[in-house]
């Protein structure tokens, strides 16, 4: 099925909220990292905290481009931008972190904290958003389209959209009269 029952406007809202929840993290988090990096381990913490901030916004950046770009395009699409995105952004970091490996210009540990603070930090934000949004399944309008197009509910005219296609056949067995099979 490759019909999304997620509303663009909705889902652009929590694109919003999740980019303003991302930013606010990032710019927290970076500035407690590059605040304490300066003061524990002088220049070389001050490099490392601005290195995984960059990387932070970039990640943060990448990831609201791809929901924005699969927005109301389907969910198939919407799967692969962002895994396709974590992917890119999987060899984007190995590589950072490859070219980091011999240099003495940052601090190891306070770049490493720095990330693994930005990453857990933008993993739960994004959670607690998507977990607590406010997306309806169903609209007039599906419900009207679903209705004109020949979906037919189990029982009482109620259709939702969980009751399209992949469960049609299910319904027409439990419609049918059991003494006839």
């Amino acid at each position: 099925m490759t019909e999304s029952y997620i509303r663009t406007p909705e889902l652009l809202r929590l694109i919003r909220k999740v980019f303003r929840g991302l930013v606010l993290v990032t710019a927290i988090v970076g500035v407690g990292g590059i605040a304490i990096g300066s003061i524990a381990f002088g220049l070389p913490g001050l490099w490392a905290a601005l290195i995984a901030v960059v990387l932070g916004v970039f990640f943060t950046a990448t990831t609201i481009g791809a929901l924005y770009y699969a927005a109301g395009r389907g969910q198939q699409l919407l799967m692969v931008a962002l895994l396709g995105g974590w992917l890119i952004k999987m060899i984007i970091l190995g590589a950072v972190m490859f070219w980091l490996k011999p240099q003495t210009f940052y601090h190891k540990g306070t770049f490493a904290a720095t990330i693994l603070t930005l990453v857990i930090a933008a993993l739960i934000v994004e959670m607690v958003i998507v977990a607590t949004a406010k997306i309806p399944y169903v609209t007039v309008n599906s419900i009207t389209t679903q209705t004109q197009t020949g979906v037919s509910s189990a029982k009482g005219g109620d259709v939702f959209p969980q009751d399209g296609a992949e469960n049609k056949g299910k319904q027409d067995s439990q419609d049918s009269d059991p003494s006839e099979s």
